[in-house]
């Protein structure tokens, strides 16, 4: 069997051979006394069909079909190479579609689809705390120690820090680094191993303050020059030594921020409340575990906590759900609906190449009428079509791949800093790969339907045209309803974007409750040896706040201990006078440490009552401040000033309510606002807080004097995260600007590419009535007659597709429920708006061709053959 490889050679050789043979012949001829004319044309006779021969030789070397392929590639490139104009706008037509698909292919694949880098990350589950008044809140240390000891289900069970907090680490030039505490083992629970030293150990949580510390990757390479001897060595943080024991090979932004890890001191007093929620729990199912089975036994183990525990435990368990659920589930929606956006442009993609190439077909009836006469198949030039269809698409894949590469570096640049596995994304094998299939599958859908009409084409009548070719009804009717389907997707697309940009507008709009302009913030932790006593931190802060007021522009200063839609977050369980309360009973509501500056830097109204002073100090009556939240939901119609209430865990017995001030988004702008309670910084001071300064001018001015400020007061501390409160409100709504913006921008490329699909569609429509206008023309017709007949025909496809399109939208739009906010999936003034946009929009895709109509010279147009 010959080897195509060697065709080129072996079809000379074969040649040459049929040659010799009739030369041979002819010469026997010659030499028998037959004139030289005579006997080639007596060779030829006597041999047959040469052309035959060759073509019976050359199948039985095999191989015959790559043979054609290379054939019908080699045809198909030439014809692409003779319509640079056409093939120019398919190829760009497709890169579109395929790169906006691979592009965002890319952030599926390395945010839903690739999995969790995390050993066997199937078995992996978080558990967080349910209990009445929540089911997601964290887990106290001493319920994660009993859980841990107790369970059969799991191979390991590890904590983690709810957040990361800032820590002090000394040097030549302090700063502060964000660090969190994790159980023993809670890096081989996910399968990690550092890549220099060891996981911590049980003996490492045996004290009452951490001893030792695992550096992340990130902050070794940076602050410790990726020293491979820095296991064993001793580092300040918060003014203590620890010793660092391992370093991990990568840092984990979809856990924690943390840069530095350290144990969980379990003799600490504060880590034996069982009140205080503040771990998150990770656990390693055993090989064939199901996880109805760990619930039952993490059941078993929370009936037995509550009659241990009544007065905290009653009406107390653990869920769990798969950790790829908790960690990506909250994008996963969004980033549904935006591949299903792209998937729709392709397809609009698509079709405006089905009808460049069914246009394109008409001008080549004539061509493939020769090649049916000359013995062609039907089968063989569907083929042929095929090819050409499948180059394009190939050829606008690989143009579509430079795009997604661009736009994948453009996405993680503009890519909310909550989107998980942000820095992942990238075309890879996979993406590749991706990329290949639907570009296949795209060549073989816009090509399929010129070829089925090509393959019932009778091509007699074509040898028999010398002018132009017309296209059939059939061809018309086809084109005539692809449009009106690219229509109707395009509106569809555009209502989707329309309501979920809606969405974002009045998310952006919502009153937070403050007033963001002017204000800079920046983090501050005291957690120095000097500062164990909340007296010290209470001085300090005092002192701060009334260097920080005498700056020049400065208008008001204050610091919290959570900074509103930072997503800082802290609540705490209460009793208030006047209710009942059952065993393990309790209200709960978020909770603010706040210095007496706070509420004016904010600009939060106060309602009634009063403010925080300098007189609420730990040695005078124990107060607080509830939001309007706060006194509808626990007061009702009663007056909350005046009561009290005890907070759990507070030194404070009883605390009174002395004033109510305005709501606040705290969380996100599109959550209810929630109950809150605040009490001076001087009377329960943590030792983090967040400072609030109000300028006069540009508040990013203030960063500088700020920092030599903390310096001068204790070289020894340092601020962190200084960034100012408009960035801070605008980064509370990245994820739905991101999503937002992308379904904006490719319903806007599915609306261009709608339009120019309408007007290729007229102006072919135009062109091929150009003797029809001639004629209406020359009986009488007038320019406005043959602009309204061309305008008639383009708006009759357009009202079509939109009437189309509204009725999908009306059932599609419902998916989009969970991603709106203050907006319904039938907002009527969305549909309306669209639905006149692409009204607007195709009546100008068609005015172009309808004018060049009416510029049409009837004697002209009478000759056009």
């Amino acid at each position: 069997m010959k080897l195509p490889w060697s065709r080129r050679r072996q079809r000379q050789q074969l040649e040459e051979e049929l040659q010799s043979h009739l030369e041979m012949a002819k010469r026997e001829r010659i030499d028998r006394g037959e004139p030289p004319a005579q006997a080639e044309r007596s060779a030829h006779r006597e041999f047959g069909n040469v052309a035959l021969v060759e073509n019976i030789t050359r199948d039985q070397w095999g191989w015959l079909w790559l043979d054609d392929l290379l054939q019908d590639l080699r045809y198909g490139a030439r014809m692409l190479r003779k319509n640079p104009g056409f093939t120019a706008v398919a190829i760009l037509t497709l890169a579109l579609g395929i790169g906006a698909n691979t592009a965002i292919f890319s952030v599926i694949d390395a945010v839903i689809l690739r999995p969790l880098p995390f050993a066997s990350p199937d078995r992996l589950v978080w558990l967080n705390g349910k209990f009445p008044q929540s089911d997601e809140a964290a887990v106290s240390p001493p319920d994660f120690v009993d859980y841990r000891a107790g369970s059969r289900s799991f191979d390991r069970l590890a904590a983690v820090g709810y957040r990361a907090s800032p820590s002090n680490l000394s040097g030549d030039t302090p700063e502060q680094v964000l660090t969190t505490i994790a159980s023993a083992n809670f890096f081989d629970t996910l399968g990690i191993q550092p890549l220099l030293g060891r996981d911590f150990l049980a003996s490492d949580e045996q004290v009452n303050l951490p001893q030792v510390v695992i550096l992340g990757h990130g902050i070794w390479k940076r602050d410790f020059a990726s020293d491979p001897g820095i296991v064993g060595r001793d580092i300040r943080l918060d003014g203590r030594s620890v010793t660092v024991v391992g370093v991990l090979p990568r840092d984990l932004p979809l856990l924690s921020e943390a840069q530095i890890w350290q144990p969980t001191p379990l003799l600490n007093p504060g880590m034996n409340i069982r009140l205080a929620h503040f771990l998150r729990a990770i656990g390693r199912l055993k090989p064939g575990v199901t996880l109805a089975q760990s619930q039952a036994d993490l059941d078993a183990i929370a009936s037995r906590l509550a009659s241990q525990y009544p007065g905290t435990n009653e009406g107390w368990t653990l869920r769990q759900r798969p950790l790829s659920e908790v960690l990506i589930g909250p994008v996963r929606p969004a980033l549904l609906l935006i591949s299903a956006t792209v998937g729709l442009l392709l397809l609009i993609a698509c079709v405006n190449m089905a009808n460049l190439l069914l246009a394109r077909s008409v001008t080549r009836h004539r061509e493939f009428a020769v090649r049916a006469a000359l013995g062609a198949s039907r089968g063989r030039m569907v083929r042929q079509t095929l090819t050409e269809s499948v180059m394009l698409a190939l050829c606008g894949g690989a143009l579509g791949v430079l795009g997604a590469i661009w736009g994948t570096h453009g996405l993680r640049a503009i890519g909310p800093f909550d989107l998980p596995r942000l820095d992942e994304i990238h075309v890879n094998a996979a993406v590749l790969a991706f990329t290949a299939g639907i570009s296949l599958l795209t060549g073989v859908v816009f090509g399929l339907i010129p070829s089925l009409q090509l393959s019932t084409r009778q091509f007699a009548q074509g040898l028999k045209q010398t002018g132009r070719t017309s296209a059939p009804a059939a061809h018309k009717r086809l084109s005539s309803a692809l449009v009106v389907c690219e229509i109707g997707v395009s509106l569809t697309l555009l209502v989707g974007a329309g309501l979920v940009l809606k969405s974002f507008w009045r998310l952006t709009h919502v009153n937070p409750g403050f007033q963001t302009e002017h204000v800079i913030a920046a983090r501050l932790s005291l957690n120095a040896p000097a500062y164990t006593e909340a007296a010290n931190r209470a001085s300090f802060w005092k002192h701060l706040e009334e260097r920080v007021v005498s700056l020049p522009g400065v208008e008001s200063a204050g610091a919290t201990s959570e900074l509103p839609l930072s997503g800082e977050h802290s609540d705490n369980p209460f009793y208030i006078e006047g209710r009942t309360y059952a065993p393990s009973e309790f209200d709960d509501a978020n909770f603010r440490q706040v210095t007496p500056g706070y509420l004016a830097a904010l600009r939060i109204p106060l309602v009634s009552g009063r403010w925080f002073s300098e007189r609420d100090t730990q040695t005078s009556a124990s107060v607080t401040v509830v939001n309007q939240a706060f006194a509808g939901r626990f007061v009702g119609a009663q007056n909350p000033l005046g009561k009290h209430l005890q907070v759990l865990g507070d030194p404070q017995k009883m605390r009174e309510i002395v004033g109510v001030v305005g709501n606040i988004s705290h969380s996100a702008l599109s959550d209810p606002k929630q109950p809150e309670m605040y009490v001076p910084y001087a009377q329960y001071s943590p030792p983090t807080m967040e400072i609030v300064v109000r300028t006069a001018g540009n508040p990013a001015s203030l960063a500088a004097a700020l920092r030599e400020l903390v310096h001068a007061i204790d070289k020894d501390e340092t601020l962190s995260a200084v960034r100012s409160m408009d960035d801070v409100l605008d980064a509370s709504v990245a994820q739905p600007r991101f999503s937002s913006g992308l379904l904006g921008l490719f319903a806007a490329l599915a609306l261009l590419l709608a339009a120019i699909g309408l007007y290729g569609l007229m102006a072919y429509s135009v062109t091929q009535r150009t003797n029809e206008i001639g004629v209406r023309m020359a009986l009488g017709a007038t320019r406005k007659d043959i602009l309204t007949l061309v305008l008639k025909h383009g708006s009759l496809l357009a009202f079509a597709g939109i009437g189309l399109g509204l009725l999908v939208s009306a059932a599609a739009t419902r998916l989009l429920t969970s991603l709106l906010f203050s907006v319904t999936p039938s907002d009527p003034q969305t549909f309306l708006g669209v639905a006149l946009l692409l009204v607007v929009v195709a009546l100008g895709a068609c005015y172009i061709p309808a004018r060049r109509a009416t510029r049409v010279d009837p004697m002209v147009a009478l000759r056009y053959e």
